[in-house]
């Protein structure tokens, strides 16, 4: 059992204790303002934004530094029927020591939304929030470097920093990595990382491992493993693996031909926006494999690939045009051009709606500041009667060495993921001790 395990397990042998303190009363004055936390957090499951939004400001305005960072996000989704770039700014401000709340003002500042924008503040945000050990502003970070974006190109510090993040748990920071390290000819390293990746469900690193596998580079070629590969990939609704997949369908790779489910694929690569699915889509489409012929709607599409595409794309799509034209009379292919105009709007929603994703309200252990997280427990467990500031003052201190006693743990040690860790499994426990309390009483 790890250390994280242990923990938990002595929270569930302790637990009585803690009920039994919360149960008795201790720590009244803590409990009462947090039942908004609880009640906020109740609403946000619902789907109810602006009860949870009326359930925390008030401790927000009190300075609980978590709540602040969340009505942020409230503001900035659009969560709450409008977006509102300033009162997010305003409550991440309020909000500013947690590495997450810095990561968002720091992409208000690079955008000049809710303020006016300052690059070099935006780059001082992000910096500290990396800094501090936030995983998605190491990402961004890293990415600022390898683009040169308001940096300095330098893939050296670009690779440190998603490395960073990667050993923080993020499966987009594994998989730039696996990136960079392809690009050097390091296929073996790069591999590994695009199976870490994989594995958390990050589809183009699927897709990435699903080639290697179909054309034997760094792994033994193997089209039944690739097939699979792409199949989550595509079922994530990455557009380039959903060619791919339809491709193996089609020409039966690892799997039994079947033009059907290729055409399903390649008419979904297609509205995804890839060039390629598009012109795959259109050639089943003219010659009637695994879908109605349709001319007009093959040249529609040929047409959309020729503007979308580039390179070898536009090429084939010229290379189409020119061999289905001649089927067409001339209405025929005015029916087409607006067909096409029509595919193109549609194209870019559904790649916007593919790209989107949304913003909602963070855990405490998910901002970045494992005092922030102690502190929320510390007051959800009757322990803590200060605000949730990210300071380890005097009262954290002391709530700490009173819940590190009845846990049978040493006064003194770290605030870190391990003891959020067990803070969260005794708060769990307790709360199912008061729930169970209340149904017998």
């Amino acid at each position: 059992m790890g250390y994280a395990g242990a923990m938990a397990l002595r929270a569930l042998l302790v637990a009585a204790c803690l009920a039994a303190a919360l149960m008795a009363g201790h720590g009244q004055t803590a409990r009462a303002e947090d039942a908004s936390w609880r009640q906020g957090w109740q609403a946000a499951a619902a789907g109810d934004w602006q009860a949870a939004r009326q359930a925390w400001r008030a401790a927000a305005a009190a300075g609980h530094v978590d709540l602040c960072f969340n009505l942020g996000l409230l503001h900035e989704s659009g969560l709450l029927g409008t977006v509102d770039y300033r009162a997010a700014a305003r409550w991440y401000e309020a909000a500013g020591r947690l590495p997450a709340a810095r990561h968002r003002l720091a992409g208000l500042a690079l955008r000049g939304l809710g303020m006016a924008a300052d690059t070099e503040r935006a780059m001082d945000l992000l910096a500290a929030a990396a800094a501090a050990g936030y995983a998605p502003a190491q990402y961004n970070y890293a990415a600022a470097w390898e683009a040169g974006l308001h940096l300095p190109p330098d893939g050296d510090r670009a690779a440190l920093w998603y490395r960073r993040a990667a050993q923080g748990g993020m499966a987009e920071a594994h998989y730039a990595l696996g990136r960079l390290l392809a690009a050097g000819g390091d296929l073996r390293r790069a591999l590994a990382h695009y199976r870490a990746a994989a594995a958390a469900g990050y589809a183009p690193a699927q897709n990435n491992l699903a080639l290697s596998y179909e054309r034997g580079e760094g792994v033994p070629r193997d089209p039944v493993v690739a097939k699979d590969w792409y199949r989550r990939a595509a079922a994530a609704g990455l557009a380039v693996a959903q060619n791919n997949l339809g491709i193996v369908l089609r020409y039966g790779r690892g799997v039994a031909p079947d033009a059907a489910a290729a055409a399903a694929s390649f008419r979904a690569a297609a509205l995804g926006g890839d060039a390629f699915g598009q012109l795959n889509f259109a050639q089943a489409l003219a010659n009637g494999v695994g879908v109605a012929a349709d001319p007009v709607e093959a040249y529609a599409w040929i047409l959309l690939a020729r503007h979308s595409g580039a390179g070898a794309a536009a090429a084939r799509a010229d290379d189409y045009a020119t061999s289905l034209a001649p089927r067409l009379d001339r209405e025929r292919l005015r029916q087409a051009a607006r067909r096409a105009r029509l595919l193109a709007v549609r194209v870019a929603l559904e790649v916007e709606r593919r790209r989107q994703r949304p913003l909602r309200p963070l855990a405490v252990e998910a901002l970045g500041a494992p005092v922030v997280a102690a502190q929320r427990y510390l007051r959800e467990l009757g322990y803590l009667a200060g605000p949730v500031d990210g300071i380890a003052g005097p009262m954290t201190a002391a709530a700490l060495r009173r819940f590190r006693r009845h846990a049978g743990l040493a006064d003194e040690g770290a605030i870190d993921a391990a003891l959020v860790a067990l803070l969260a499994a005794a708060w769990q426990v307790a709360r199912q001790e008061e729930n169970a309390a209340g149904q017998d009483q």
